[in-house]
């Protein structure tokens, strides 16, 4: 997995729109993947698609997970 620069997600803390949005396009990906709903259409084919609704409370919790992020200072004895 492709992690995000610290510097964006400090940003995204600052309510900085671009940051907000690189965090999210990040994201977009899985959770359209875990948004998705199955069902059968009258023709008895099995068809996917993403729900709108659970998508938009996902964005909403990853806007919320941003506000909560914690940064910690590395242990001393971290690096080389």
């Amino acid at each position: 997995m492709k992690y995000l620069p610290t510097s964006i997600i400090k940003a995204a803390k600052q309510n900085d729109p671009e940051a907000a949005d690189i965090i999210l396009r990040h994201f977009e990906g899985y959770i359209a993947s875990r948004c998705l709903e199955t069902y059968e259409d009258e023709y008895g084919q099995i068809k996917r698609h993403v729900d709108e609704d659970l998508r938009y409370l996902a964005e909403n919790a990853v806007f919320a997970a941003i506000f909560k992020f914690q940064f910690r200072d590395p242990p001393e004895d971290f690096g080389p």
